[in-house]
């Protein structure tokens, strides 16, 4: 009862802080951007003081760590909601505060003593989060990355180049994904974090359609060294264990869709009741009434795919089936876990998060289109909210696993799926009835998902 009374004034601070200070500055954030100053990354003034007002004032990185560690031990499930309610303000906002939960996210699930310090750091708001994986010829295939990671004496150095990183020449601790190099040979990857901005160069800010107070940087690492503690799971296994359990981003990517989406039908209803053409509120004709149906609609689908999502990695964290199969307690959920070998539960909480990631992605697009159609030639200028809502959310289907990537992630799960007693199956579209509009624009594009979601 306490922890929900917590979660619920969180909630509502976030909106007083979202509604007096974030909803009225987004548009001005926007057309002012991220700039590169003398190297150094500069957020719009306004938007730095809400950012550490977040993080520093109301220490809301420290929600998340276990209570052990001092934190208040809430899971991804309850991360969703905050996610979904500062993403429905501002989605640059919602990047810059809450990849700081990735980093932890990967400390928490490899948890050494050795990271407490750091951990710590993140509670208090001094530090703030990148995920440094993707380079020039490594997008999709991470393996293929080029920077490497050797270890001198009780340090690694660090040398490469890495592309649209998120956050990047602005948040000072961050998860980089380096090649483990022994000998001059390659041994599997390391996931290390890297704390300051040391040896770090920006080399260039991206010139982007949307998220343009969110820096997407290019960056240099020149000698940067870390201690050999800051590896995550272990020397060499970093793609095959970090890479492939840090669901947490892709959770976050669905929830800014759903609350994009929110914040879209909100200023849709409200336009359609003032703009007035052949004497009626637009809103009475059909054409946008039954938009704004389809529209409400679909929204709480979304959020029910990105809900269980979020409750199928709670549960695999747990050391659970990433599925309600009908034990109870603990023990027997643990135990009800131990007859499915790890890849098969691995494959079941992957198929949750693609699946939230993909559908609530690829809808927001498809909703935010309609949005802007609402507002006619008004959606298509930059002045007005909606526009800048549709730019933001053109990458979700493109960041964090492309869609294409996602669908051939479900694809791959489907045998974890079919070892699920057949009543336990969780295709959620079959308890949904009827599809909306939006929906049928997905399976149009997506014919391969049809029955598998």
């Amino acid at each position: 009862s306490d922890d929900i009374d917590m979660y619920g004034a969180i909630i509502e601070t976030i909106r007083t802080i979202g509604e007096k200070k974030i909803r009225p500055n987004t548009i001005a954030w926007d057309e002012e951007g991220v700039k590169l100053v003398d190297g150094k990354v500069v957020l719009p003034a306004s938007m730095e003081a809400v950012i550490q007002e977040l993080l520093v004032d109301n220490q809301i990185n420290s929600l998340f760590l276990p209570k052990e560690l001092g934190g208040l031990g809430y899971m991804n499930l309850a991360q969703a909601g905050l996610s979904e309610t500062l993403s429905e303000y501002d989605i640059s906002l919602q990047i810059l505060t809450f990849i700081a939960m990735s980093v932890t996210e990967a400390m928490i699930v490899y948890h050494k003593e050795s990271y407490n310090p750091i951990l710590e750091k993140f509670a208090e708001g001094k530090y703030t989060g990148y995920v440094a994986f993707t380079e020039a010829q490594a997008g999709s295939h991470l393996q293929n990355v080029k920077t490497t990671s050797v270890l001198d004496g009780d340090e690694y150095v660090i040398n490469g180049s890495k592309i649209f990183i998120s956050n990047g020449g602005y948040a000072n601790c961050g998860l980089v994904l380096a090649r483990n190099m022994v000998n001059d040979k390659q041994e599997g990857h390391n996931v290390i974090v890297v704390e300051g901005l040391d040896g770090i160069t920006t080399e260039r800010l991206e010139h982007k359609s949307g998220l343009k107070a969110n820096p997407t940087a290019q960056l240099l690492f020149e000698d940067v060294r870390v201690p050999k503690d800051n590896i995550i799971a272990g020397v060499g296994k970093g793609y095959k264990k970090v890479l492939e359990r840090l669901m947490g981003m892709r959770l976050g990517v669905t929830f800014q869709g759903v609350g994009a989406a929110m914040r879209a039908l909100e200023l849709s209803k409200q336009y359609a009741e003032e703009r007035v053409q052949f004497g009626k509120p637009i809103g009475t004709f059909p054409g946008v009434a039954n938009k704004i149906k389809a529209m409400e609609a679909t929204i709480p689908r979304m959020r029910a795919y990105g809900y269980m999502g979020a409750v199928a990695l709670d549960r695999f964290y747990k050391g659970y089936i990433p599925f309600d199969v009908g034990a109870t307690g603990d023990a027997s959920e643990k135990m009800a876990a131990q007859g499915l070998p790890s890849p098969v539960l691995s494959g079941l909480a992957h198929y949750f998060i693609s699946t939230g990631k993909l559908y609530t992605a690829e809808i927001s697009n498809a909703l935010l289109y309609d949005a802007q159609q609402i507002f006619g030639g008004n959606g298509f200028v930059s002045e007005y909210e909606v526009n800048k809502i549709a730019r933001d959310v053109r990458v979700l289907p493109i960041y964090e696993g492309t869609s294409e990537i996602h669908s051939f992630i479900i694809g791959k799960s489907q045998d974890a799926i079919n070892l699920l007693p057949k009543s336990k199956q969780p295709y959620l579209s079959a308890h949904l009835g009827e599809r909306t509009m939006y929906e049928n624009v997905l399976y149009a594009r997506f014919p391969e998902l049809d029955g598998r979601i």
